[in-house]
């Protein structure tokens, strides 16, 4: 359930704004103000902010009500049940009467002169969607991790057309593949309107973004780029985009709704009928399961690795699951490698290598082989250095998680 606020002048002002600016809210009222502030400074002023307060247990309707109060262009949706950030957008979507609409995080900002660039450009092409550039700061987050980001955000890429559109988000094509965030690009808001009336109305958690960029590109006609206008300022690191440590209940959660996004955006693949939307969504599918191996890889203990993988059959296939290791197996022997260590057979890589094995058992994937054979090339390099002998605090409980791996993959059985 969910209150509406407009205030006097939008519901009385027959007149529709040029752009709605639509801003989920959700425990950052601390950073919503300056947000706003970033509208307010704009030297073009036909905009309409709707703000919706995702039940946020902080100040945030307090100070959104006190901003609405000061400007009147500004309104506020305050919803009395948290439903999370998707449901937070579709509301603010429905209520958008802008000619264009764009999506503006809390604990971000637009750049100097966005809307009035924006509007020229506007002016000047026809299109359903124009992809513009964003800036990018970095709050306690790796500095590679950081240009990787900005350099996918800003990807030139000629206009795009029809199944194009779709087709250049999910794609395993590195050179030609643009980002899939929904924010730093300006809609059409008549299609960003029959985009989400299509979506699902159920809660979605993170990478939310995945699936509602899949529904908004497969309507689009037209995708134009013009990243040279830097228009967004997202703040890497304020949101749920992190690299601080994961609990195994945190990450088994995340797998689990990445299997509900998975499901969600085959579901919608499956139901369309433009054009054939399947292959996009089996790579947002290989897409999710690759990041959410990057959290696994990253943000779990090397105590929880282990014990979460049987807890992603309920969303991934066993070789889904066993090839995503054997990758990892693949990178953390090179890492190794690259560091001057020499083979270690108590080393994590081994174990992780003798699982993704037990996980698999007598079934591959020539993705699987490829990068099997690329680890035991990087182990046999490994092994040409003379070892240093170190304790491995872990080994024993890690032996005892794998002797359990193998109990809770019962199906599977190795070659002789």
């Amino acid at each position: 359930m969910e209150k509406k606020m407009t205030n006097k002048q939008s519901a009385e002002n027959s007149s529709s704004p040029f752009f709605s600016i639509i801003i989920p809210s959700y425990n950052n009222g601390g950073y919503l103000r300056k947000c706003i502030q970033s509208l307010q400074k704009q030297s073009f002023e036909d905009w309409e902010a709707i703000i919706v307060i995702d039940a946020s247990p902080d100040d945030a309707f307090h100070i959104a009500s006190q901003l609405s109060e000061e400007d009147d262009r500004i309104i506020i949706i305050n919803k009395s049940q948290n439903e999370g950030t998707h449901l937070a957008r579709k509301s603010g979507v429905e209520c958008a009467r802008g000619k264009y609409a764009l999506f503006l995080d809390a604990d971000d900002e637009l750049a100097n002169n966005a809307l009035p660039s924006l509007r020229t450009f506007a002016s000047q092409q026809s299109f359903d969607v124009l992809h513009f550039g964003t800036e990018l700061f970095g709050e306690d987050m790796p500095e590679s991790a950081c240009s990787d980001i900005l350099r996918l955000s800003n990807r030139d890429l000629p206009t795009l057309h029809g199944p194009e559109i779709a087709f250049s988000s999910f794609t395993d094509s590195e050179d030609h593949r643009q980002d899939w965030r929904i924010l730093q690009r300006l809609y059409r808001t008549e299609l960003l309107k029959e985009a989400f009336s299509r979506m699902s109305s159920s809660r979605l958690g993170r990478g939310q973004d995945s699936y509602e960029w899949l529904v908004i590109a497969s309507l689009a006609n037209t995708e134009t780029f013009h990243n040279e206008l830097i228009g967004y300022r997202y703040y890497l690191g304020r949101g749920i985009t992190t690299f601080k440590p994961m609990s195994k209940q945190k990450f088994i959660s995340l797998s689990s709704n990445y299997g509900t996004l998975i499901s969600t955006a085959s579901e919608y693949a499956n139901g369309f009928t433009d054009f054939d939307l399947l292959p996009c969504a089996v790579e947002l599918r290989r897409r999710l399961l690759e990041m959410l191996f990057g959290d696994w890889y990253v943000r779990l203990s090397d105590e929880d690795k282990l014990s979460v993988l049987p807890a992603m059959q309920a969303n991934f296939t066993h070789m889904e699951i066993a090839t995503e290791l054997m990758r990892l197996t693949r990178d953390d022997a090179y890492s190794h490698w690259d560091a001057g260590d020499a083979f270690d057979k108590k080393s994590r890589y081994v174990q992780w290598k003798e699982t993704a094995e037990t996980i698999a058992g007598n079934d591959s994937s020539p993705q699987y082989n490829k990068y099997r054979e690329q680890a035991l090339r990087h182990f046999a390099d490994l092994q040409t250095r003379l070892p240093v002998p170190k304790e491995t605090p872990h080994s024993t409980k890690i032996i005892r998680i794998l002797s359990q791996i193998k109990s809770l993959f019962p199906t599977i059985r190795r070659k002789k």
